[in-house]
């Protein structure tokens, strides 16, 4: 996914439209060792040199393979992700806009390299939070032998139930009068 300035100049201000589909399972696999498995990524867009720019304006399809939070089993997770950057040559020069979201790449060695936008676009938009379509539909957490898995809200329900229980020690003594002299009726 790599074209020359000069082969984008050569289309004098119009778009080069492009389709394509890549596959960087390994490459993103070595960056984050969560990943499982990415399929082949189709990316379909345009590049448009302006103003000693690159306008790079096209969406990334693909589908990786993360674990579940709760159960580790491999779920799949499909994506469409736009991605909108600009290619600059000098960036010293540049008068493109202020805005601090937009993404500026200083062209190296004559070439628009699309990869490193691509893999870096996949790595930022994995969720934190990974679930199948059982566990989002389910409230069970996983638990076993002297340990369960609890959400936050009921932790907080949980922590002020036992503060409702728990006996002030000043009473402790007369509860255990009041014990006593059930036992004795």
């Amino acid at each position: 996914m790599k074209w020359t300035l000069k082969e984008i100049q050569e289309h004098r201000g119009e778009p080069v439209y492009f389709t394509e589909t890549i596959n960087r399972e390994t490459a993103l696999m070595d960056r984050d060792k969560e990943i499982l498995a990415v399929s082949d990524i189709k990316a379909t867009g345009f590049l448009l040199y302006e103003n000693r720019s690159v306008l790079a304006n096209f969406q990334i399809d693909y589908t990786v393979t993360l674990p579940s939070s709760r159960s580790l089993e491999p779920v799949e997770v499909t994506f469409n992700i736009p991605i909108f950057e600009t290619y600059v040559e000098d960036e010293m020069n540049f008068e493109g806009s202020n805005d601090p979201e937009d993404v500026i790449i200083p062209i190296e060695d004559g070439w628009v390299d699309l990869v490193p936008a691509i893999e870096d676009n996949i790595l930022l938009n994995i969720p934190t939070q990974i679930l199948s379509e059982e566990e989002r539909q389910s409230s069970d957490m996983p638990q076993g032998s002297n340990w369960s898995v609890v959400t936050e809200d009921d932790l907080e329900k949980q922590r002020a139930k036992e503060k409702e229980e728990q006996i002030d020690p000043r009473f402790a003594g007369l509860k255990a009068l009041l014990q006593d002299e059930e036992n004795l009726d």
